[in-house]
């Protein structure tokens, strides 16, 4: 037999390692086993079975991002990365999502291998709320040699989360060479000042291929502010007025992260002993909304008489640990032994607030206190408000092999076996930043302003995680799978995958993926998967339990209760516990070789998600919802809590999309032009509110949640790069465009405020973040052998989200301080960045 096996981006992951023992198997020659590429310009692989992005490291880093999940957003339409603020702590994540679903639907691997997800989740009000994804961010760009991203369900070969697809993060193996890079940027606006260093170095291990390759990076990054002036008023000035100074922030938080990682390998004979690891520790400065000074409920003016910004300490902590033992039985069969550790820990501090109970009760106890007194017993500033711990053990046996069939083309089968076992657990705060009180009574007391009104108990920002809401939670799951790939002729590739899987917690499935490739010329193919998948509840879901503090219906703060998979409250209504998600995934697509210069691929896809879970909008004690359900009503007021909510599978919805990327390279002046064009365009629908009989829908589903999961994401999405190199001399420029979001989170839907106290008499219903292009451009010359200058701005226009208007409702409750939506950012509202940075290699 000769020719090219072109082999499918799942199978792949196994048969990589048996590439080169396979092309020696019975002296046929195999001239190529493809590798995840396109002949043109090594974006998109023309040659696969589905849809896959190959990004290496020199465009991941040509831009001014430092971040992962940033530098991929710019160059992957298909790959969003929103921005949120001001959503109860969480300043270091950011939801990662393929094709417009959540982040727990991608499943990102490392080496091929399954990555951990993060301890914690956005809660309500954020694009991926209820959803714990990968921390992106926690992974240095030093360490990385390329990225692929595999944009087709991938359950039957991977398992949970790879409803949308599969991120695979190769570290980089080379060695004999030592590079690195300095760099400083800032913003237009003169804020947001960011250093960050990187350093890699490869050695050989022996003289049979052993390598160990090690990376450190660093980044520490000023905050950016773009709030304004507020009318809330102090002491020294009256409300209405415009304050002295900018008082609230609005963007990105003071920040600093430090990364090490290694990836290494050791021939052993035939067989190869491998690992690898990482370490990072990343630390945000963060903040809530300003406390006026007049808030009777929030603020104690004998500490703070102007009133005062509450601000959240986050620092994440990342360790993995992955080791390995592959080789070949006989040259025809391989086999790869793997376990992978791995543990996210979230933790959450407190500053600059006060627990506005504990002076109530000083006030309350010794009613004849002096200002003084009041300010000496008012308890902490700040202190520690809980974190949140995860740690994942996956095990994994993965057997590659060829069958050669009398008279037909050989069958490539890959067979393996997996076992996790996961941890969860949520850490109480102390007692100052949840208790009412110093006592930590079990009601609150009047407040030191006003009598009629009771003090709010706990930090302000960020209430305590209580003992109550502490939680842990433990799991285990095992699977099996059988995938096998064939050439019926030399034209039609053809592949199959079963597994089987089933999880402690939830439930167990079997699952399978058909997919299919067939060249119609030498230059252009149909290439078509159907599969089905499931994601089971995560730990984070199924585990989580917390009293937090939320935004309410009239535009005050309120303790808020998420309760437990099967609580007496979600039991009381019929939810005793979460199922596994299961899905439909079909995908059409055509690659085309135009000619050498040229390629273009184009992909339909259709996601069809049943039981979909998430995350349920807060219902009010003794609200219309809980009518004639007295037990749930009884449940949710024994928390103490004014509202509550939590996880269920809730619904069904359908997600439509299109994929197009076409890649094109040119001679030009003595150069090379290489240009790409790629766009993704996809639009989510709900089929269907799932709740128990009786139950209204809004409880599991309402217009807030509905937005964000529908229009809370770009449905377009294009970048267009031109990317330019002659002699020393090398230049890029990027047009990134961002699709219309839209939800209605802090707008006229969300908040309740009488429509007489807008300017127009009528608050706006949604919050709408408007379509944009962003351009990028960066300049290098390679100074010596050695060293190489790059300069770059990141959005040379300037370009931001519309200004908030006066008819908005954040504007209102903000008293103006707000200058633009804080809600489904998908490019945030810094405007113009620019870089400088030094590579060298030696």
């Amino acid at each position: 037999m000769t020719g090219s096996i072109k082999l499918s981006p799942v199978a792949l992951a196994l048969l990589a390692s048996t590439a080169a023992m396979a092309q020696q198997t019975n002296e046929q020659s195999i001239e190529t086993i493809s590798v995840l590429g396109s002949k043109v310009s090594n974006r998109t692989a023309t040659e696969s079975t589905s849809p896959i992005d190959i990004l290496d490291t020199e465009q991941l880093n040509k831009g001014g991002f430092t971040e992962l999940g940033q530098s991929l957003q710019s160059i992957a339409p298909s790959f969003n990365f929103s921005r949120t603020q001001v959503s109860d702590g969480s300043d270091l994540f950011r939801p990662a999502t393929l094709r417009g679903l959540q982040p727990d639907q991608t499943l990102v691997l490392i080496n091929g291998k399954r990555r951990h997800t993060q301890a914690i989740f956005g809660l309500s009000g954020t694009v991926g709320a209820g959803a714990a994804g990968t921390d992106m961010n926690s992974i240095p760009l030093m360490a990385l040699k390329n990225v692929e991203i595999l944009r087709d369900g991938a359950a039957a070969r991977y398992g949970s989360d790879a409803i949308a697809g599969v991120i695979n993060l190769s570290l980089n193996d080379s060695t004999g060479v030592t590079t690195g890079f300095v760099q400083g940027g800032s913003t237009g606006e003169g804020d947001g000042d960011t250093y960050s260093f990187g350093l890699n170095r490869g050695f050989d291990l022996g003289n049979e291929g052993g390598f160990v390759n090690l990376s450190v990076e660093y980044r520490d990054a000023e905050g950016t502010n773009r709030a304004q002036r507020d009318t809330g008023g102090s002491s020294t000035t009256a409300p209405g007025d415009l304050s002295q100074s900018v008082r609230w922030r609005q963007g990105n938080s003071d920040s600093e992260f430090i990364s090490l990682f290694y990836n290494a390998a050791l021939p052993i004979g035939q067989n190869e002993l491998y690992s690898f690891a990482g370490f990072s520790n990343r630390s945000a400065f963060g903040n809530g909304f300003y406390r006026d000074f007049n808030r009777a409920e929030r603020n104690v003016p004998q500490v703070y008489p102007d009133g005062f910004l509450p601000r959240i300490d986050n620092e994440a902590e990342d360790l993995s640990f992955a080791v390995g033992f592959k080789g070949e039985f006989t040259p025809d069969w391989t086999f790869d032994l793997s376990t992978v550790y791995g543990e996210n820990q979230y933790d959450y501090s407190s500053s600059n607030t006060i627990n506005s109970s504990y002076a109530a009760q000083f006030l309350a106890q010794n009613p004849n206190a002096s200002a003084q007194d009041i300010a000496d017993n008012a308890g902490p500033k700040g202190g520690y408000s809980g974190g949140f711990r995860f740690d994942q053990w996956t095990t994994n046996l993965d057997i590659n092999g060829i069958v050669d069939v009398s008279g037909s083309e050989p069958i490539y089968f890959s067979i393996g076996a997996e076992y996790r076992k996961e941890n969860y657990e949520i850490v109480p705060g102390e007692v100052a930043s949840y208790a009412c009180g110093a006592s930590n009574a079990r009601s609150s007391f009047a407040s030191v302003i006003d009598p009629d009104v009771f003090a709010d108990c706990g930090f302000q920002a960020y209430q305590g995680l209580r003992p109550d809401a502490a939680n842990q939670a433990d799991r285990s799951s095992y699977a099996i799978y059988l995938e096998a790939e064939t050439l019926l002729n030399e034209d039609w590739l053809v592949s199959a995958a079963l597994r089987y899987e089933d999880v402690s917690n939830s439930n167990d499935d079997t699952i399978w993926k058909l997919a299919t490739r067939y060249e119609v010329t030498e230059n252009l193919a149909i290439r078509a998967a159907a599969s089905t998948g499931f994601r089971a509840p995560s730990l984070q879901q199924s585990g989580y339990t917390a009293f937090t503090t939320t935004l309410g219906g009239d535009g005050s703060l309120a303790t808020s209760y998420t309760a437990t998979a099967g609580a007496p409250f979600p039991a009381a209504l019929g939810v005793d516990g979460l199922n596994l998600e299961s899905s439909d995934n079909y995908n059409l697509g055509f690659a085309w070789d135009v000619s050498n210069d040229l390629s273009v691929t184009l992909d339909f896809y259709q996601i069809k998600i049943y039981d979909r879970i998430n995350l349920g909008s807060f219902i009010g004690v003794n609200s219309d919802e809980l009518t004639g359900f007295p037990a749930a009503n009884a449940a949710l007021n024994a928390t103490g809590a004014v509202q509550g909510n939590f996880f269920s599978n809730s619904l069904d919805s359908t997600t439509k999309g299109v994929d197009l990327i076409a890649s094109y390279s040119v001679g030009m002046a003595s150069g090379e032009l290489d240009i790409t064009f790629a766009a993704n365009k996809n639009k989510t629908q709900i089929d269907r509110v799932n709740t128990p009989q009786g139950i209204p829908q809004s409880i599991v589903l309402d217009e807030q949640r509905r937005s964000f999961l529908t229009h809370g994401q770009p449905q377009e999405r294009a970048t267009l790069t031109f990317d330019y190199q002659q002699d020393k001399w090398s230049s890029l420029i990027r047009f990134n465009y961002f699709g219309k979001t839209e939800v209605s989170y802090f707008a006229g839907k969300h908040i309740v405020i009488p429509d007489f106290l807008s300017p127009t008499n009528d608050w706006q219903d949604n919050s709408t973040v408007e379509a944009a292009v962003l351009v990028d451009v960066n300049f290098a010359y390679q100074l010596s052998e050695n060293l190489n200058l790059s300069v770059g701005i990141d959005n040379l226009f300037d370009e931001t989200p519309d200004e908030l208007g006066e008819d908005e409702v954040l504007n209102f409750i903000t008293n103006g301080a707000m200058r633009y939506p804080l809600r489904a950012l998908p490019y945030g509202f810094d405007g113009m960045t620019y870089y400088a940075k030094v590579s060298f290699s030696f």
